[in-house]
């Protein structure tokens, strides 16, 4: 399949993806499932490693979002400073190693790369435990990512990452105002 056919079907897939999520559907992991597999073969051509690699582990977080959020109702939550750190210190370290890898590995654009998935882990696995503050992660990389994938040619896949960048300030407006207030951090 040619780029020209599959990146407007990944596109669809990961607006769709992304739409249901900041809606708090369960359905949403279905269709991080198709997005992340078309993306992964779209990064592997482009030689985007970390944001290939990256699909595996949004394919292994659909099957966990997909457990996790049919058990109980969709209920957002804050994080506590302490946790809201570690997860900035996971992002940098992540971004550090990731980083360092790619450079040895010659991966295109690397420290691009290794900042949007670093940002997508950390935003993925907050978003599987229903925790708001994964919005901003998401924002973060989304950003950085229109910018990697312009200069990869790209063109959709950067729009779509400025449409997600909005989405992601829309998610977090959305997801704070379900929390409840009993349940916010002390």
């Amino acid at each position: 399949m040619s780029l020209v056919w599959i990146e407007p079907l990944a596109v669809i897939n990961a607006l769709l993806a992304v739409g249901l999520g900041v809606m708090g559907k369960r359905i949403t992991w279905l269709f991080w499932v198709s997005s992340s597999l078309l993306y992964g073969w779209i990064f592997a051509q482009a030689r985007l490693w970390a944001d290939s690699a990256l699909q595996l582990v949004f394919l292994a977080a659909a099957v966990w979002g997909w457990q996790s959020w049919g058990r109980s109702d969709f209920c957002p939550g804050f994080m506590s400073l302490a946790q809201r750190s570690m997860a900035l210190l996971c992002a940098v370290v992540l971004w550090s190693a990731l980083s360092a890898v790619l450079l040895a590995t010659g991966g295109s654009a690397p420290l691009a790369d290794a900042f949007v998935g670093a940002n997508s882990l950390v935003a993925q696995v907050l978003m599987v435990r229903q925790r708001t503050e994964h919005w901003l992660f998401w924002l973060a990389a989304n950003l950085a990512g229109v910018g990697l994938f312009w200069s990869q040619e790209l063109k959709a896949t950067a729009a779509l990452y400025l449409l997600f960048a909005a989405m992601a300030l829309s998610g977090f407006w959305r997801w704070s105002r379900k929390v409840n207030p009993s349940d916010e951090p002390s």
